[in-house]
């Protein structure tokens, strides 16, 4: 008798596996979403004598194919159909597999049952069970070798989760049957396997057969998915040859070739590549004139602000703002008219937006400040002052008050000038500019004895300060009132000085540091931070693109932080990159310290420490630094999925800094995630207990396990 009871795959498989030897005798079948098979006598059969008579045709087990056909599962039913002509090529399944004629054995419907299900070794009990009902009954050779296939199967997928790399390729290796289209995931796993063992080419390979081979849309553009994520653009490019044109003259990878064009310019934003291929800026162009997707609207902006071409990035934002009036869109659009030194439009738009983020916030009182800075002076509506004075009073911004002052003095206001400079002092004693502001305004008024006080308190601090009223001072002097003076017109109320409540902390720059917000939920963690708010400078000063080269250490350093202010974090980083070939180690440390904190603002806590270890820090930044990143990295590992990394990362940053309450509800996810839920219970109990309303979901989804 002969049997069919070995399947061989194409050549281009064996040699995928390192079976090169046997590929050489097999012949290469025409692509077939079902490998090729040929039969052949099984080593233990007994050589037939050659007879006149014709060998009986072999007899067909259909049992699993019309099982398929009453369950609906016509995927399986064709992989069935194909799986038997490949054994059996003069076979033609019946015209109807659901023909009355056909009475199915209920105990052989149960095994095919648990089949189905993946419950291998229930289908051999059944197979037991069936025996001993039917001594007579025996399981044909192709049920044995549909559960030997399906048990080798999930043995792969089990290694494969358990990243046991070697062992996927063995099985692999012995099992070739399981590498067809029906199994496509055990291609994707194998490829997987190839990758993380160092065989990128067959796992290349592996990928090339899928798309030669297979013919399911959405289980190519899988494929296609899955390669990109791990192999380099060279290799990806052969795999997207491969495509298949439809009927819409769209190529069938498009949806992969526009999130690679997205990656590209997300990559410069990252400050990983200077600019992106123009293909894939034009790619991304054309896709958002007919989607108008105010997510790909806004990344063109930003790329746009990045290679200093503002004026196009103000009408991608502008789109953005018109399909989502959004605070994203508002952000990007906000800037991108600081960029263009259009501030007042800026303050206008943003002020619909402030306060609903602290980011929000920030920016608009740099669009704020900048307004109020313009040089010639513009007259404001008595309506925009009054809002920017509140909106500045409330958040106790120091630079807006300065800017509130220089504005009032324009107007010939000098004592609500000097009210206004006094007010920044207030907020921050180290405010230099609001210093200088109380000398001038002080010397308009003819008050002597106060630019003598100030002068007595600044002149080790400020040589501007300490020369004022010199013939050196002169030039400076003039140019000064040059730009304040202006016809005496409306200038903002003056602060009332007993409201004012002094700072209840050193807001220094070696103090300041990074408020960090977390949220995390059940399958999802976010973190937002803000600048240092101690930094403030005038964002006029860096609204133009000027290459850090062309600045000395020191200036690129005061860009940095002008930068951070304006919520633009990539170009600060190329900006305190300049400043750490300082020779100065006081400017190299600072200029390390501000590039780790853009980093943080990006989101990128392995570039933070990098940074950070650039230059030596105090104690203090160290802690607050290192605070910073692990929280980033905490995040980052929990939303990937890598929950002991986050359990690790909050471990080592418990050492620098008190675990909040949304930490602690981190930490109760991971262990929930982890299976640990009794600690995650009591951990959700006692953040719960504290009022923290967000730790409730997780609470009684712990005690929901620990009950079951």
């Amino acid at each position: 008798m002969i049997r069919a009871s070995t399947i061989a795959v194409s050549a281009g498989l064996l040699m995928l596996l390192g079976a090169g030897a046997a590929a050489q005798d097999a012949p290469v079948p025409a692509p077939s979403p079902v490998a090729q098979a040929q039969p052949i006598p099984a080593p233990s059969d007994p050589v037939e004598e050659p007879s006149q008579q014709t060998a009986p045709a072999a007899r067909v087990d259909e049992t699993a194919l019309r099982y398929f056909a009453r369950e609906g599962d016509q995927r399986r039913v064709e992989a069935e159909i194909a799986r038997l002509r490949t054994l059996y090529p003069d076979w033609e399944p019946p015209e109807n597999l659901l023909a009355n004629d056909y009475v199915p054995d209920p105990a052989i419907e149960q095994i095919w049952t648990l089949y189905s299900e993946g419950d291998f070794a229930g289908a051999r009990a059944a197979i037991a069970e069936k025996r001993v009902a039917d001594p007579s009954w025996q399981p044909t050779e192709d049920m044995l070798r549909s559960l030997e296939l399906g048990e080798a199967g999930q043995r792969m997928r089990n290694a494969s989760d358990s990243a046991q790399y070697e062992t996927v390729v063995s099985i692999a290796a012995n099992m070739p049957e399981l590498l067809t289209c029906t199994n496509v995931d055990l291609l994707w796993r194998l490829a997987e396997a190839f990758v993380e063992t160092g065989n990128v080419q067959r796992a290349v390979d592996a990928y090339t057969y899928v798309l030669t081979n297979c013919e399911d849309t959405q289980e190519r553009l899988a494929t296609v998915q899955q390669a990109s994520e791990r192999l380099e653009a060279e290799q990806l490019d052969g795999l997207l040859a491969l495509e298949r044109m439809g009927t819409n003259g769209a190529g069938e990878f498009e949806p992969i070739r526009l999130a690679l064009a997205r990656d590209a310019l997300v990559s410069v934003l990252a400050g990983q590549s200077p600019r992106a291929p123009n293909e894939d800026v034009r790619r991304l162009e054309a896709s958002v004139a007919s989607t108008g997707d105010a997510e790909d609207l806004r990344l063109l902006g930003w790329y746009a602000l990045n290679q200093h071409r503002p004026t196009p990035a103000l009408d991608w934002f502008e789109r953005a703002m018109d399909a989502d009036p959004s605070v994203l869109s508002a952000n990007g659009l906000g800037v991108a008219l600081l960029d263009l030194d259009r501030p007042g439009e800026a303050e206008e738009i943003l002020s619909a937006y402030e306060g609903e983020t602290e980011e929000m916030t920030q920016l608009y009182l740099s669009a704020a400040a900048a307004t109020l800075a313009q040089t010639p002076r513009v007259e404001l509506d008595p309506e925009v002052l009054e809002r920017i004075v509140a909106i500045a009073y409330s958040n106790r911004h120091v630079q807006t008050a300065q800017e509130l002052g220089w504005y009032a003095l324009a107007f010939n206001q000098p004592q609500t000038a000097i009210a206004w400079f006094d007010t920044a002092l207030d907020w921050d004693e180290t405010d230099e500019g609001s210093a200088f502001g109380v000398v001038v305004a002080s010397d308009q008024l003819g008050d002597d004895a106060r630019v003598a006080e100030i002068k007595a308190a600044w002149s080790t601090r400020s040589q501007r300060i300490a020369e004022f009223g010199t013939p050196a001072a002169q030039d400076e002097s003039r140019s000064t009132q040059s730009q304040t003076q202006a016809p005496a017109r409306s200038a903002p109320a003056t602060p009332a000085r007993a409201q004012v409540t002094p700072a209840t902390e050193n807001r220094s720059v070696s103090a300041a540091q990074p408020a960090v917000a977390v949220t995390a939920t059940r399958d999802s963690a976010s973190v937002a931070t803000s600048a240092p708010t101690a930094i403030t400078v005038n964002a006029q000063g860096c609204s133009n693109h000027v290459p850090p080269g062309s600045f000395s250490p020191g200036q690129a350093l005061s860009r940095g932080w002008c930068l951070m202010e304006l919520l633009r974090p990539a170009e600060a980083v190329e900006a305190f990159a300049r400043a750490l070939q300082s020779s100065a180690s006081a400017t190299r440390s600072d200029a390390a310290y501000g590039q780790a904190l853009a980093y943080v603002r990006m989101g990128l806590p392995e570039h933070a420490s990098v940074a950070a270890a650039a230059a030596p820090q105090s104690q203090a930044r160290s802690v607050e630094l290192q605070t910073a990143i692990l929280t980033l990295t905490a995040l980052s590992a929990y939303n990937t999925g890598d929950y002991r990394r986050a359990l690790m990362a909050l471990d080592e940053r418990s050492l620098y800094a008190v675990e909040r309450n949304d930490l602690l509800t981190l930490r109760a996810w991971s262990y929930y995630h982890l299976g640990r839920y009794v600690e995650a219970e009591q951990i959700f109990g006692a953040v719960a207990a504290t009022g923290y309303g967000q730790a409730l979901e997780g609470f009684y989804a712990a005690q929901g396990r620990i009950r079951r």
